[in-house]
């Protein structure tokens, strides 16, 4: 316990060695550098480390087989590794890491400060453990005290992580940590394993059976994402990483839960932006050309038809030199709300880019309803449009083309419907037309 702390850094990187020397030096540890597998082994013979910083990808021994090596140290049997990766989003190496005895990943390029506050906490544990070793060596020299001294370092490590459970398969929770207990809203670990059930906690039926399907298969989990319900009712994004274990005949899952509410709300919004056009609200073309891609993906599988609606508007430049860029824009969203309002909620809108449109109709019957479709767009565009003493009117020019009959392709349907849209503006009489190869 009198002896100070001693972190092992292992890379074969030179650089990376002075790297992390540099930012470990005030850490309150003896730092000891091996730039191979051999020379960690012997020097893990030699010390007692609080942890170990070791890089995966090395000549002769790798990052893998250097942990199992020093894991079949008996006394190095318990020291953490922290494994020093770029490889480690990949489940293979990441499960590969697990086995051969990591505790944790960081991947590379490092940040100093994820790497400081990593390290601040297994020196904290450690410290602990030696604290606990002493004083009950002091106490008690047997065997029994000693690997009551291991197993009570192994809780402090375990509950050191926020947001700790252990349940049963069924769902019943036998043991709460204090963080998960408030993460979820309760004001206990008390009050959480009275109240607690996987029954309330997930927002959707569905999604507990997905996850036991999915833990059942693959025995352990990470980063799993869904949502939870705390005990007011709202809603939060985690991300749990859980075992399925068998103990005494029963089945039980233990694991770790982070709440990721901003980080998924930041997401969903970042992809929201990404799909839908900022101007309509509607989708974009980007998430236009992903759903036709997989409706006609679906069509062919269950020998369906789908019909393709190209819209452009008439006079919108004029609207724009007239009113001004600002009133076209604004009357772009009132267009969307009024074509938007005849759809069913089987169809798919988007907005191409400028004054196009597009409408993917789901197994129209037949040519006679797509062209009662494509008559209501027409008729809902009639009325003059008033906003911001602004009045003015747009109507539209329509191409169909249908899936199988005139393309099986995203690119080949659109181009279609685009030339069938160019045939209308050529015959002014006309307000839509089907393609047909003249066009």
């Amino acid at each position: 316990m009198r002896n100070s702390l001693k972190i092992l850094l292992v890379d074969d990187n030179a650089v990376n060695l002075t790297l992390l020397e540099r930012w470990l030096r005030n850490e309150g540890a003896e730092l000891f550098m091996a730039t191979d597998g051999e020379e960690a082994v012997n020097l893990c013979l030699e010390n007692d480390f609080a942890l170990i910083l070791l890089d995966v990808q090395m000549p002769g021994i790798d990052g893998y087989e250097t942990a199992k090596l020093i894991k079949g140290i008996d006394q190095c049997r318990l020291v953490p590794i922290i494994f020093l990766t770029a490889i480690y989003k990949d489940p293979a190496y990441a499960r590969m890491g697990y086995e051969a005895g990591a505790v944790d990943f960081l991947t590379q390029p490092i940040d100093p400060s994820a790497l400081k506050g990593k390290v601040s906490v297994f020196l904290e544990l450690k410290r602990q453990k030696d604290q606990l070793e002493y004083e009950i060596a002091q106490r008690i020299k047997t065997e029994k005290a000693l690997r009551a001294a291991e197993e009570k370092y192994r809780n402090i490590f375990e509950r050191a992580v926020e947001g700790i459970f252990r349940s049963t398969f069924d769902g019943q929770f036998e043991e709460v940590n204090p963080a998960l207990a408030r993460l979820l809203g309760y004001d206990s670990t008390e009050d959480a394993l009275a109240n607690l059930h996987t029954d309330k906690l997930y927002k959707h039926a569905g999604d507990r059976i997905a996850f036991l399907k999915k833990l059942m298969r693959e025995k352990s989990l990470k980063d799993y994402e869904l949502r939870f319900r705390r005990k007011d009712g709202s809603l939060i994004w985690v991300s749990e990483s859980c075992r399925l274990f068998e103990e005494g005949g029963e089945f039980y899952i233990e694991g770790v839960v982070e709440d990721i509410t901003n980080r998924k709300l930041s997401e969903l919004s970042l992809q929201k932006r990404a799909t839908l056009d900022a101007l309509t609200g509607i989708p974009n073309r980007y998430l236009f050309f992903d759903r036709l891609e997989k409706s006609i993906a679906n069509a062919g599988r269950y020998d369906e038809s789908l019909a393709l609606l190209f819209i452009d508007l008439n006079d919108f430049k004029q609207v724009n030199d007239q009113f001004g860029h600002h009133a076209g824009d604004m009357l772009l969203a009132k267009v969307a709300e009024r074509l938007q309002s005849r759809l069913r909620s089987s169809d798919t809108f988007a907005r191409l880019g400028g004054d196009e449109f597009c409408v993917l109709l789901e197994r129209p019957s037949d040519r006679e309803s797509i062209a009662r479709v494509a008559d209501e767009f027409i008729c809902c565009l009639t009325d003059p449009f008033e906003f911001n003493d602004v009045c003015c009117s747009v109507g539209a020019s329509i191409g169909i083309s249908i899936y199988p009959e005139n393309g099986c392709s995203a690119e080949e349907l659109i181009r279609k419907a685009d030339s069938a849209m160019y045939r209308v503006k050529e015959q002014p009489h006309r307000k839509f037309c089907f393609y047909s190869r003249k066009d």
